[in-house]
């Protein structure tokens, strides 16, 4: 069973949405600028909608920007006491860094501020789990053969140190973070090595877990490519979904994964420029937004306009059709 319908447009591109749950509303967040990336100007603002009726109806709470940088990729992160908005800076192809704002009340958001001490660090998807916060992420370089996977740790939610590498192989990156019930984590790793010359990997993304202190890592390697991704624990297994390449289009689709293999269950209506998803859930009822340009008309100034969309999913009635 789907219900999917735009929450955002206004021909601009926007993209990279964030979803969750907080006192009782839906809070999304995306990316709105006039390119994809465009290097040099500081072109990116943070755009975060709330819904009080479960998507149907939405009013913007916040836009954040930099006078200087391009934020980029919000992640939200729903504690009891704060919504914190993780972000990055992208001032140039060779430098991008790690912020965060945070609101109290879900209408005032503190100024942006570095989350990472150090240089060139991205996180990816924090959250929190007991009285502690982690996050996925990568360290970037402008040579992307010296971009990897890393996993942070933060006691606050607003400083973040880097724990250890996850995947040590060229161009891994982005990544969607579960903390077990066990105290273990599991992260999904994007690779990208197939893209440099001479390839570096296959392109496949990696599941990577970990025991505590979280320093050692095992990976296994997916069946397919999948990019821009999020993903959901379900009780045996996981929810995917993110870009796919398939007959020289790209969709965003949804899959279940049991360890290493993924079924799909549906393909959102998407095309172009589309991806990363957000995903909150009750059971097998789970909310999904994504971007997508396959319903937008280019200008010369917006040349790829892309529009924000909220899947409604029964994620049952999807596995049984699928046999899964």
């Amino acid at each position: 069973m789907l219900k999917i319908w735009k929450v955002y447009g206004d021909g601009r591109h926007n993209a990279f949405t964030s979803l969750v749950r907080w006192r009782g509303c839906l809070y999304l967040a995306f990316r709105s600028g006039t390119r994809h990336v465009r290097p040099g100007y500081p072109d990116g603002q943070i755009r975060i909608l709330c819904s009080k009726d479960e998507g149907c109806s939405w009013d913007q709470v916040a836009l954040l920007g930099s006078s200087e940088l391009d934020m980029r990729d919000p992640k939200l992160l729903a504690t009891a006491d704060r919504l914190f908005v993780h972000s990055f800076g992208y001032r140039d192809p060779e430098r991008r860094d790690a912020f965060v704002s945070y609101t109290e009340d879900g209408h005032s958001f503190a100024p942006f501020q570095r989350a990472v001490a150090e240089d060139n660090m991205v996180i990816w998807w924090p959250l929190q789990h007991a009285s502690e916060f982690y996050a996925g992420g990568y360290r970037y370089h402008g040579n992307k053969k010296d971009i990897r996977s890393v996993f942070y740790r933060s006691d606050d939610g607003l400083r973040w140190r880097c724990v250890s590498v996850v995947h040590d192989v060229p161009w891994a990156n982005e990544s969607a973070l579960v903390m077990e019930a066990d105290g273990s984590a599991t992260m999904l790793v994007r690779n990208d090595g197939q893209r440099l010359n001479p390839p570096a990997s296959d392109g496949h993304p990696v599941i990577a877990k970990a025991q505590p202190p979280y320093t050692h890592w095992k990976t296994q390697r997916l069946d397919r490519i999948v990019q821009g991704f999020a993903v959901y624990r379900l009780a045996d297994g996981y929810l995917v979904a993110g870009r796919i390449y398939e007959n020289e289009a790209t969709h965003t689709a949804v899959f279940f994964c049991d360890g290493h293999r993924l079924t799909r269950l549906c393909t959102l209506p998407s095309g172009g420029d589309t991806g990363y998803p957000g995903i909150v859930g009750e059971e097998c009822r789970v909310w999904m937004s994504y971007y997508s340009s396959h319903d937008e008309s280019p200008t010369p100034e917006i040349p790829h306009p892309a529009s924000i969309y909220l899947a409604e999913l029964d994620i049952a009635a999807l596995r049984r059709a699928a046999r899964v």
